[in-house]
């Protein structure tokens, strides 16, 4: 339990099994955080989130970290571990060297996604469910994709230890044109 604000906030980290039935309230809760600003997505972003969502349910190393006050979902936070086919590390503008980008299916977890509902930011929660979806994992990093236009959300990642990797190109029919991509190394000794 997180106290945030004056009242309990509870945090549950979840795997892919009891995540599934929870895909419908994370679209909303998807819509709520990131149709607002700074992000002010729209609805093509949002069917994005719902079919990612549901096919990274069947990826190896899901975890989604969800933040309940109230029992209302105040924010979450998923993720995967990146497998060794990944296509994660290719359109960087800069290469990087290939011990940075060989993935073995447990070495690096990606951070997909992490919001919270605008009427409870700034209040820790964000930070505290980025820590409860890296917490436990067995990466030895984690790495994430953050577009250049959002400078607060960079500078919140570097206040979390976050380092930049350098910059690539988006997906045809992504968010952006280019992301900013972020490592963050996870402490050693883990189960």
């Amino acid at each position: 339990m997180d106290e945030t604000a004056d009242r309990q906030m509870n945090i549950e980290v979840l795997d892919a099994a009891a995540a599934r039935g929870l895909a419908d309230e994370i679209s909303a809760a998807y819509q709520a955080a990131f149709g607002a600003a700074p992000n002010s997505e729209g609805e093509h972003e949002f069917e994005r989130q719902r079919s990612t969502y549901r096919a990274l349910l069947e990826r190896p190393g899901f975890r989604l970290a969800t933040a309940r006050r109230d029992g209302s979902l105040a924010g979450f936070a998923y993720g995967v571990f990146l497998l060794p086919d990944t296509q994660w590390w290719d359109g960087m503008l800069e290469p990087l060297p290939g011990e940075m980008t060989a993935e073995t299916g447990s070495r690096t977890f990606a951070l997909i996604d992490l919001g919270v509902r605008p009427e409870l930011r700034r209040q820790g929660l964000g930070r505290a469910l980025h820590d409860a979806v890296l917490g436990e994992t067995s990466a030895v990093r984690a790495t994430l994709a953050v577009e250049p236009r959002l400078e607060t959300n960079q500078r919140l990642y570097r206040s979390w230890g976050w380092v930049r990797a350098g910059r690539m190109t988006g997906a045809a029919g992504g968010i952006a044109y280019t992301y900013d991509m972020y490592i963050l190394a996870l402490p050693t000794g883990r189960p």
